[in-house]
C-alpha cells in the first residue's frame, strides 16, 4: 500500500492576507481611541467654558470697609449686654414716740427746793459709827435701816516677780562645770563635707544653763560654719553643775569649746 501526501500550494492566502487585516483593525482601533480622547477633551472645555460665563454675568458688589473707632465698639457692646436692674433697698423707717422722749418741764424754783430739801435732810441726820471686827455698824436718832457693811482688810496686791538676773560664767560665785562633756563629744558626727574637703577647726558654743543645770538656750557660735549644725544639736544634751550666787541656783552663761580634727 502506498500513501502519499499531498501539499496543497495555495499562493493566494497566508501571512499577506494576516499583515492586512492586523493593520486593519490596528488603524480601526486608533481611530476609535483618538475620537474618544477628542471627545472628552472637548466636553471638559465645553464645561469649563460655560462655567466662565456665568461667572461673569454675576455683577461684583465690592463692600465699602468699614472703620470704627474704639469709643464706638464699646458704645455696641455696652448696648448688646442687658443691665439687670438694680435692686433698691427699702428703707424702713422706725417712727418713734416723739411725745415719750420729751421731757417733762420742771420750773426752776421746784428744782431748787428739792435740792435744799435733800441737802436739810442729810444735815439733820445724826449718825454713830461703831466698828466690831469687819464690820461698820452705822446707826442715827432717825427712821433709817441700820447696814452692816462688810469690808475686806485684806487687799491682795498685784505681786510681780522679780526680773530673773542671768549671769556670764566669770560673774557668778560659782560657775558651772559639765559633766558630760566626753561623752557629747565622742557622739559627735564629722560632717561629710568637712571630710572631702579637708576642713578642721574649733567651734565654742554659747549655752545658757538654767537653775537645774540644763541647757534652756543655745547662744552665738564662732568657728567654721560647716560644723555649726553638729554642734548645735550636741550642746542641747549637754548636762552642768548648777552656777551658784549668794548661794542661789541663777542662771549662766557658759562657752563650751569642741575641737574637730581629721585622723
Amino acid at each position: 500500500m502506498n500513501d502519499t501526501i499531498t501539499l496543497i500550494n495555495n499562493d493566494k492566502y497566508g501571512a499577506p492576507e494576516l499583515k492586512k487585516l492586523q493593520q486593519g483593525y490596528t488603524l480601526k482601533g486608533l481611530i476609535v481611541a483618538v475620537t474618544i480622547h477628542i471627545a472628552l477633551i472637548a466636553a471638559y472645555m465645553l464645561v469649563a467654558y460655560i462655567n466662565q460665563s456665568k461667572a461673569k454675568d454675576i455683577p461684583f458688589n465690592p463692600k465699602t470697609p468699614v472703620i470704627l473707632t474704639l469709643e464706638e465698639l464699646m458704645m455696641s457692646q455696652a448696648e448688646d449686654e442687658e443691665i439687670p436692674p438694680v435692686k433698691e433697698e427699702e428703707v424702713v423707717q422706725k417712727v418713734k414716740d416723739l411725745s415719750s422722749l420729751e421731757p417733762t418741764p420742771v420750773r426752776k424754783s421746784d428744782a431748787d427746793d428739792v435740792v435744799l430739801k435733800t441737802q436739810d435732810e442729810l444735815n439733820n441726820i445724826n449718825t454713830t459709827t461703831s466698828r466690831t471686827g469687819d464690820s461698820i455698824i452705822i446707826a442715827s436718832n432717825d427712821n433709817i435701816k441700820i447696814d452692816d457693811i462688810k469690808i475686806d482688810d485684806r487687799i491682795k496686791d498685784v505681786v510681780k516677780d522679780p526680773p530673773v538676773t542671768i549671769y556670764n560664767s566669770a560673774e557668778v560665785d560659782v560657775a558651772p562645770e559639765c559633766i558630760n562633756l566626753s561623752q557629747v563629744r565622742a557622739g559627735m558626727l564629722y560632717p561629710s563635707l568637712a571630710v572631702e574637703t579637708g576642713i578642721e577647726g574649733k567651734v565654742t558654743v554659747k549655752v545658757l544653763v538654767g537653775p537645774d543645770g540644763n541647757v534652756i538656750k543655745i547662744g552665738s557660735m564662732s568657728g567654721p560654719e560647716v560644723f555649726h549644725s553638729e554642734v548645735k544639736d550636741k550642746a542641747r544634751q549637754l548636762q552642768f553643775t548648777p552656777g551658784l550666787q549668794s548661794n542661789k541656783p541663777v542662771k549662766v552663761w557658759v562657752n563650751v569649746p569642741f575641737n574637730f580634727k581629721l585622723n
